[in-house]
This record gives C-alpha cells, sequence and structure tokens, in this order.
C-alpha cells in the first residue's frame, strides 16, 4: 500500500493517510481517484476496485469517502508532493492515520490480507 504523510498544517497533520482527495463537481469517485493520485504522485493506475464507502464525523465535519485499490506496474514514476511509504496490509498499523482510516484498514484486511505487493 502506498501511503503519504499529511502535512503538519493540515486536518490530521502528521498522520499518515492513502492518496486521494476530493471529489469535483461532475467527476466520479473512481475519476477523482485517479485524478488525486496522479496530482499526489505522479502514478498512473489500473484495475480500479471499489472496497467500501464511509461517513465520518469528525468535530469540526462530516467526510463521504469511498476506497479504491488499484494496481501499479510502473513505479518508478513515483513523484510524492509529501514522504511516502510503501507498506504490507498488516504493516499499516505502524503508520498513525486518522480515525476515519480504520473502516478502510478492516476493509483491506478482508480483501488482501497478506496478498498484495502493490495495491494503491
Amino acid at each position: 500500500m502506498l501511503l503519504l504523510k499529511r502535512e503538519d498544517d493540515k486536518h490530521c497533520g502528521g498522520l499518515w493517510s492513502f492518496p486521494g482527495g476530493k471529489v469535483e463537481a461532475g467527476e466520479k469517485p473512481e475519476v477523482a481517484g485517479m485524478r488525486e493520485l496522479m496530482e499526489e504522485t505522479g502514478l498512473n493506475a489500473i484495475d480500479w476496485q471499489s472496497l467500501c464507502q464511509q461517513q465520518f464525523e469528525y468535530p469540526d465535519r462530516v467526510l463521504h469517502f469511498e476506497l479504491f485499490s488499484s494496481v501499479c506496474h510502473n513505479t518508478i514514476s513515483l513523484n510524492a508532493e509529501s514522504p511516502h511509504a510503501w507498506a504490507a496490509v498488516s504493516q499499516l498499523h505502524d503508520y498513525p492515520m486518522p480515525a476515519a482510516n480504520d473502516a478502510f484498514i478492516a476493509a483491506l484486511n478482508n480483501r488482501f490480507g497478506n496478498n498484495v505487493e502493490t495495491a494503491i
């Protein structure tokens, strides 16, 4: 799994998260995921699959998420906009993440367990 460290001055700053971001008006979530992956990492991926959807409420905001898995065969062009790490599903608990990611980690464990080399 590719993880990015959130900037200190952003919401949940200093924590690790998956590449992604906001869906623009009229944009489908999968297309937003592709765009955000390219913007944040310079990577293209294939085989996009929706794993789960979630709503999470922080004291100051309500977020609606959709988690996708995808495969990136060529990571040579990786140019992450922030510190990054590659982690196996079993290692995700080693990276402090926003509370909203708990459901995603459970979905990843259910779907992949430890049988994935690189999923984004």
